[in-house]
């Protein structure tokens, strides 16, 4: 039996009721395998014990949040140690090139959705997130954790960098390194990995129809978030968020920082995991300013 075949007797084992008429399967993702089903149903089986680890607090996130979020998360039908199933939220990928083509009454009503979601996000009140036991977000969150990432960055991937990309990486990470009091910041709740692929685009509706997998989410700095943003939309798209979440310019020292990163840490996954598709993530062309705000 094929990877599909073994998961569709899975899920047939569970619901043998549900008439498959069609299935296909993502399984280019670090955790989990997805598996789609009548292009209604999404199941998610963890590819190893960390994430089902993490899918248990995926879980614990998704029944928190629920009644905060105004757009569409996934909405779970069910739920075990061993996956996950939940209602398919229809739509593309929200991409850079889409959005290039909107035109400005489209676009900014675009921003103000993602505005409006972060903000709710970041707004989760505290005693709630304590009373769910939530756990940081699978992210670097600490400066601790930058000082480590850091270390290893400089012995697994410097080496494979030309001189002149190894002495820009060495300036980014040490000049911001140099202060612990550039990763003070009030703990929110975040997604945690809000690129595109993760914002799912409605061409009926013209407009954003959900957010999804917050494998990634927990607390963390809510600047990650504008991070992500930032690396895949620009700082001029982000800047049409700031009438619906006014805090934003206040990350923005810690985004661009974050921003930068990006690459460096996939470079870093790709040499551990063998995997050379990671460095296909590379993209230079990065809207970012540089100015103080």
């Amino acid at each position: 039996m094929n990877k599909v075949d073994i998961y569709e007797q899975r899920i047939h084992n569970i619901f043998p009721e549900l008439s498959i008429e069609n299935i296909s399967l993502n399984d280019e993702g670090l955790n989990n395998d997805i598996v789609k089903v009548n292009n209604e149903l999404i199941f998610r089986f963890p590819k190893h014990k960390d994430a089902f680890e993490q899918l248990n607090q995926e879980v614990k996130i998704l029944e928190l949040i629920k009644d905060y979020i105004t757009l569409d998360i996934p909405t779970l039908f069910y739920k075990n140690s061993e996956m996950l199933g939940y209602f398919m939220i229809c739509g593309v990928t929200l991409s850079k090139e889409m959005l290039i083509e909107f035109e400005e009454q489209k676009l900014q009503f675009v921003a103000e959705q993602l505005a409006t979601f972060l903000k709710e996000l970041h707004s989760v009140p505290n005693d709630k997130i304590l009373e769910c036991d939530i756990p940081n977000a699978d992210v670097p969150t600490k400066y601790e954790d930058w000082v480590d990432l850091y270390q290893r960055l400089h012995h697994e991937v410097f080496p494979h960098l030309m001189s002149h990309t190894q002495e820009w990486a060495k300036n980014h990470f040490e000049s911001f390194l140099d202060s612990k009091s550039n990763f003070e910041y009030e703990p929110k709740l975040i997604h945690g990995d809000l690129g595109a692929y993760h914002i799912m685009f409605d061409k009926q509706k013209d407009c954003i129809s959900g957010i999804i997998d917050f494998g990634t989410a927990g607390l963390g700095d809510p600047a990650m978030d504008i991070a992500i943003l930032i690396y895949t939309y620009g700082e001029s798209f982000l800047s049409r968020f700031y009438k619906i979440y006014p805090e934003i310019p206040s990350y923005l020292k810690r985004a661009r920082f974050y921003a930068e990163t990006f690459e460096l840490r996939w470079a870093l996954l790709g040499i551990k995991s063998k995997d050379i598709t990671w460095l296909f993530h590379l993209d230079s062309k990065k809207d970012i300013k540089y100015h103080d705000s």
